[in-house]
C-alpha cells in the first residue's frame, strides 16, 4: 500500500494525471475537426483513420515526457528521481509516568508534540555500482546535525531515523510514530566529481510534498547542498534559520571530507576490526586537512572507544587525549568534539572532566544522543545509578528507536527495587532489540544485551538461545562476552559467567558498579578477576 500510494503522489507531483486529462480532451477535439474537415478538403477516408492512430501512439509518449520533464521558473528540466522505498513500522515512544525522573524542558519539547517536527530518512544511495552507501548516511547524517540547530525544530534522533532504514512503510505512519509533522527522503548519486541530491520535504497530515528538488553540483559543493536543503525545510515550516548557529564547515576539503564519512560508517559498525578502519580513515582525513576539527574528534572518539571496550593497544587512551585536545582547540563550540572529549577522559577514567564534557555537549546540541548516553555511562562507572538513570532517560527521550538504554536502565532500576519500572524496560528493549535484527541480523549486540532481559520477562529458552547466537556471530569480541557473562550471571550460571569474563575486556569501575554482575560478586574467581583490574 505505501509503495502505491508514493507512486499515485510521484504521478501527481509530476502533473501525469493532468497531462492525460489534457491529452484526452484535445484529442477529442481533434477527431472532431477531422472527422468535418478532412472530407471537406477532399481528402481520403483513411487519413481520419491515421489522425486517430497518430493520437492513440501518441498519449503514453505525452505521459512519459509529463514524468521526464519538469516546468520550473528556471526553464525546463529533466527530472529522474527515483522512488525511495519507505521504512519499517517502529513502535510509539513511551509515555511518561509519575515514576519517571524528572526532565530538563529540552528534553520535554523533544517528546511531545509534532506541530514542528521533522524526521530525515536515510537517503538512497543510487550511484551505479551502490557503493556509496557511506556517503549517503554521511550525507544524511549532515541534515541531521544541520537542523537540529534551528530554533523551535524538533529533529528525530539518527538512531530513530535509521532504524527505518530499507523498510516499507508509508509516511504518515512513520510520522507518528516519530511524533514529528513532517519527513524528508531523498537519494543521492555519485559519480567522480559530480554528485546528484534529490530531496522532498512531506507533510504527513496530507501525505503530500510541501517542496522537491534535485541539485545536479560538483561535489565540492555538497555543503552548500546541505545548508539550501535546511533552508527550504525551515522556509516551509515558517521557521527562522540563524545562520550563526549552523555547524562549523571546519574543512574546505572534500578529500578529506571523504575520509570524515568513512570512518563514521565504520565506527558505527563498531567491533575492533571496524574501528580500526575508522582510525585510519580519520587520520587520512586529518592528514589532508591538519586543521578538520571534525576529522580530529572522530579520531579521538575510535581511539577511546577501542581502549573502553577493546584495550587491544596501549596507545589508545594516549592517541584519544592528544585528538580530542586538538578538535575542541579548533571547534570549541562544536558539540561533537566535547563528546570526542568526554569519551576520551572516560577511556583515561578521569570521570569528573568526562561528564563535564558532556554536559557541555548537550549545551551545544540538546538533541544530540550521544551526549546523554556517554554521560549516564559515566555515572554508572562512579557507582551514581540514579543520575546515571536521568541521562539514561533523556537519551531514550531523544532517540526512542534504540534498544540500548532500555537494556541498560533495566537491571539499574531493578537493582533499586523497582521493578516494575525495570520490567517495562525489559519489554521495550527486547521489542526494540528484535527489530534491530530484523534489518541487521549478524549484529551480535543486540543478542547479547537483550539475553538478560529476555529470562526476566519469562522467555528463559530464547533468552539462552539469543546468548549463544551471539557467540556464535563473534566469539572472540571482549564485549560479546562480558554482555553474555551478565546474561550468565542473572541465570545462575556461574561457572560460564566467570569464564566468559575471564576472555572479555572492561574497566574495574563498570565490573564493580554492573549490576548485572551482583549474584557472582562474592565468588572468590570474581574477587580475584576484580582484582587483576586496574
Amino acid at each position: 500500500m505505501g509503495t502505491a500510494r508514493r507512486l499515485v503522489e510521484q504521478l501527481r507531483k509530476r502533473k501525469v494525471f493532468k497531462v492525460a486529462a489534457g491529452y484526452a480532451v484535445v484529442g477529442w477535439l481533434s477527431m472532431q475537426v477531422a472527422d468535418v474537415m478532412f472530407p471537406a478538403l477532399g481528402l481520403p477516408t483513411w487519413t481520419v483513420t491515421l489522425a486517430a492512430a497518430l493520437l492513440i501512439v501518441g498519449f503514453p509518449v505525452a505521459l512519459a515526457l509529463a514524468w521526464l520533464f519538469q516546468v520550473t521558473p528556471e526553464g525546463i528540466r529533466v527530472d529522474t528521481g527515483t522512488l525511495q522505498a519507505p521504512a519499517i513500522d517502529p513502535p510509539p515512544p513511551r509515555e511518561a509516568t509519575a515514576a519517571d525522573p524528572p526532565r530538563t524542558d529540552a528534553t520535554r519539547d523533544v517528546v511531545t508534540g509534532a506541530d514542528r517536527g521533522v524526521a530525515v530518512l536515510p537517503f538512497l544511495d543510487l550511484s551505479a555500482a551502490r557503493d556509496n552507501e557511506y556517503f549517503s548516511d554521511g550525507l544524511t547524517e549532515e541534515l541531521l546535525n544541520v537542523l537540529c540547530s534551528v530554533e523551535g525544530l524538533r529533529v528525530s534522533s539518527r538512531t530513530s531515523c535509521f532504524n527505518l532504514k530499507g523498510k516499507d512503510i508509508d509516511i504518515p505512519t512513520v510520522a507518528s510514530r516519530l511524533k514529528v509533522s513532517h519527513v524528508l527522503e531523498g537519494s543521492v548519486r555519485k559519480s567522480g566529481n559530480r554528485i546528484r541530491v534529490s530531496a522532498q520535504l512531506i507533510e504527513a497530515a496530507t501525505d503530500s510534498h510541501l517542496w522537491s528538488d534535485t541539485w545536479d553540483r560538483d561535489l565540492d559543493d555538497i555543503f552548500a547542498i546541505q545548508q539550501d536543503i535546511a533552508r527550504r525545510i525551515v522556509e516551509a515550516l515558517r521557521l527562522r534559520l540563524d545562520t550563526r548557529a549552523l555547524p562549523e564547515r571546519t574543512t574546505r576539503s572534500i578529500q578529506a571530507y571523504d575520509c570524515y564519512l568513512r570512518g563514521r560508517s565504520f565506527v558505527r559498525r563498531f567491533g575492533p576490526k571496524s574501528l580500526g578502519f575508522a582510525i585510519e580513515s580519520f587520520r587520512r582525513a586529518t592528514e589532508i586537512d591538519p586543521g578538520y576539527a571534525r576529522g580530529w574528534a572522530g579520531l579521538g572518539e575510535a581511539h577511546a572507544i577501542r581502549a573502553i571496550y577493546y584495550n587491544t593497544d596501549p596507545a589508545d587512551s594516549g592517541s584519544a587525549d592528544t585528538a580530542s585536545r586538538r578538535a575542541v582547540e579548533l571547534a570549541p563550540r562544536l558539540a561533537e568534539a566535547h563528546v570526542a572529549r568526554g569519551v576520551a577522559s572516560l577511556a583515561a577514567q578521569a570521570y569528573a572532566d568526562a561528564e563535564h564534557e558532556f554536559v557541555t555537549a548537550i549545551g551545544i546540541a540538546p538533541q544530540m544522543f550521544e551526549g546523554h548516553y556517554y554521560a549516564g555511562r559515566t555515572c554508572v562507572h562512579q557507582g551514581h545509578l540514579r543520575r546515571a538513570l536521568e541521562f539514561f532517560e533523556r537519551a531514550a527521550a531523544v532517540s526512542p528507536e534504540d534498544y540500548n538504554v532500555p537494556l541498560l536502565m533495566a537491571p539499574i532500576y531493578r537493582s533499586l527495587g523497582e521493578e516494575a519500572r525495570a520490567l517495562e524496560l525489559d519489554r521495550r528493549g527486547v521489542e526494540l532489540a528484535e527489530r534491530h535484527v530484523e534489518i541487521n541480523p549478524d549484529s551480535a549486540r543486540p543478542y547479547y544485551l537483550a539475553a538478560a532481559a529476555l529470562m526476566m520477562i519469562g522467555q528463559p529458552d530464547k533468552a539462552l538461545d539469543w546468548a549463544r547466537r551471539a557467540i556464535a556471530i563473534d566469539p572472540s569480541d571482549p564485549a560479546t562476552l562480558y554482555n553474555v557473562a551478565c546474561f550468565y550471571a542473572q541465570a545462575g550460571r556461574t561457572e560460564d559467567a566467570l569464564d566468559c569474563l575471564e576472555n572479555g575486556v572492561t574497566s574495574r569501575s563498570w565490573l564493580q558498579n554492573d549490576p548485572e554482575l551482583d549474584p557472582i560478586r562474592e565468588h572468590p574467581r570474581f574477587k580475584a578477576l576484580l582484582a587483576k583490574r586496574t
